[in-house]
């Protein structure tokens, strides 16, 4: 049933794992949710991984395979810190679906 997600194969509760990446998506600490949990570091590790690799396998699929008519686009950068360091983000989006 999970087969093709980041749940597949997985002993833990889909629901357990869907909060974890939440947090760790809001900025929550690994550390945080290790203590908060009781999952070790690689495990939590594991599953924002996994989750990572999901999202960018949608992606590819359904935004990055197909033809759009970008007529009007709008695009945008952001500076994040994070980790220690600095990281710019872009984001461009078809103004119709914005």
């Amino acid at each position: 049933m999970t087969k093709g997600t980041l749940f597949y194969r997985l002993q833990t509760d889909p629901a357990t794992v869907m909060l974890v990446i939440v947090l760790l998506a809001y900025g929550c600490p690994i550390e945080a949710v290790v203590a908060a949990f009781g999952f070790d570091r690689r495990t939590i590790k594991s599953w924002w991984q996994r989750a990572g690799q999901h999202c960018q396998q949608v992606h590819d699929r359904l935004v990055a395979s197909s033809q759009l008519d970008l007529v009007q686009a709008q695009a945008d950068e952001i500076k994040v810190k994070a980790w220690g360091r600095s990281l710019w983000m872009g984001l461009t989006m078809m103004v119709q679906c914005r």
